[in-house]
C-alpha cells in the first residue's frame, strides 16, 4: 500500500510593529526604518525583512544589532532562524547556541536548534536540545510533537508513539499527532490502533482526504473492504486528483474478486501517474481474470519497462 505522511515543523517569532504602519505592513515598515541607527528601530527593520522573505537582509540588520548590543540573546535566536531559512544550518547553530548561553532558561532557544541540528544530521544532538527544552516547558505539546517525529525518523517508533501520546494529553485536538501516531500504528501491523486515531483525526479535520485515504489502508489490511471503499471514495471526494487513492482503491476492488471496477481506477491512476509500474501490474492482473491476455500482457511489459 501507499501511504501519504504529514509532517509539521513550526518555528515562531515574536511580533512587531512599524511606526506608523500596519501590523502586517512590512513594506512600509522596511521604509519606515531603513534608516534606523538605534537598536530598537533595526530589530523592527530586520524583522520587517524576514516576514518579507528577504533573509539575506534580515541578517544584516540583526547583525548591525548584535554589533551595537552583543548581550541580547533574542536578537542571536532571530538571527539564528533568518540562517536556517538560508539553509546557512552551520550558523543558524552557533546563534542558537550563543542565545542558550546568554540565557540559558529559555526553551524555545533550544527547540529551535533543533531544526538546524536535523538538517546537519544530527538527530541524536537534536534529542539532547528537546529532552533540555521539555525539562524547561515540560507543558509545550509542540516539543513533544516535533521530538516524537525525529525519534520516528530514527527509528525509535515506540519512544515516538510515546511522546505523539503526550503531546495529545497536552493537546486533544491536535489532529496532526493522531494522524502521525496513526502511521506508525500502521506501519507496525496495529492496524485497530491506527484505526482509532485516523478516525479521531477525521474528527477534527473532516476535509482531510489523507486521513480517508489512510484508513481506507488500515480496513484494507484488516479484510475490511467495503469499508475501505468507503473511505477511499470519501477520500476521492475530497482529492479528486490523487493518482494513490485510485491505485487503493482498485486493488481493493481486485481483492473483491470486482476485476471490472478494478481496472477502472487503475486506469485513472495511470491517467494521473503514467510511470508508476505497480499500477499497471495490477491492472494487468485484473485484465488476466477477465481473459483480456493481450491487454494484461500489454501492461506487464509496460510494468517491467519502468
Amino acid at each position: 500500500m501507499k501511504y501519504l505522511a504529514i509532517l509539521f515543523c513550526l518555528i515562531s517569532i515574536p511580533s512587531a510593529f512599524g511606526q506608523d504602519c500596519e501590523d502586517s505592513d512590512y513594506a512600509c515598515q522596511i521604509s519606515a526604518y531603513k534608516d534606523a541607527d538605534d537598536t530598537d528601530s533595526i530589530f523592527r527593520l530586520a524583522y520587517a525583512y524576514g516576514e518579507s522573505g528577504r533573509h539575506q537582509e534580515a541578517v544584516r540588520e540583526y547583525t548591525r544589532y548584535i554589533d551595537l548590543d552583543p548581550q541580547n540573546a533574542a536578537i542571536f535566536a532571530n538571527r539564528g532562524l533568518e540562517y536556517a531559512e538560508l539553509k546557512e544550518y552551520k550558523l543558524a547553530v552557533e546563534d542558537f547556541t550563543r542565545a542558550i548561553e546568554l540565557e540559558p532558561a529559555n526553551a524555545q532557544y533550544f527547540h529551535n536548534r533543533t531544526d538546524s541540528r536535523i538538517e546537519l544530521g544530527d538527530r541524536s544532538g537534536a534529542v539532547e536540545d528537546f529532552n533540555a527544552a521539555i525539562e524547561l516547558a515540560p507543558s509545550d505539546a509542540a516539543i513533544y510533537y516535533d521530538r516524537a517525529h525525529n525519534y520516528g525518523e530514527m527509528g525509535s517508533t515506540a519512544l515516538a508513539v510515546a511522546d505523539y501520546s503526550k503531546a495529545l494529553e497536552l493537546d486533544p485536538n491536535d489532529a496532526d499527532s493522531y494522524f502521525n501516531r496513526a502511521l506508525i500504528q500502521d506501519n507496525n501491523g496495529n492496524y485497530a490502533a491506527a484505526i482509532s486515531d485516523y478516525t479521531n483525526a477525521i474528527r477534527l479535520t473532516p476535509g482531510d482526504a489523507d486521513a480517508y485515504c489512510n484508513r481506507g489502508n488500515s480496513f484494507d489490511s484488516l479484510g475490511e473492504f467495503e469499508k475501505a471503499v468507503a473511505d477511499y471514495t470519501r477520500s476521492i471526494r475530497l482529492g479528486p486528483s490523487d493518482s494513490i487513492i485510485y491505485y487503493n482503491r482498485g486493488n481493493t476492488y481486485y481483492k473483491m474478486g470486482n476485476d471490472k471496477r478494478a481496472i477502472r481506477d487503475l486506469t485513472r491512476a495511470i491517467k494521473l501517474d503514467p510511470k508508476d509500474a505497480d499500477t499497471y501490474f495490477w491492472r494487468a492482473r485484473a485484465y488476466e481474470r477477465i481473459g483480456e491476455k493481450k491487454k494484461a500482457a500489454a501492461d506487464d511489459l509496460i510494468s517491467s519497462q519502468l
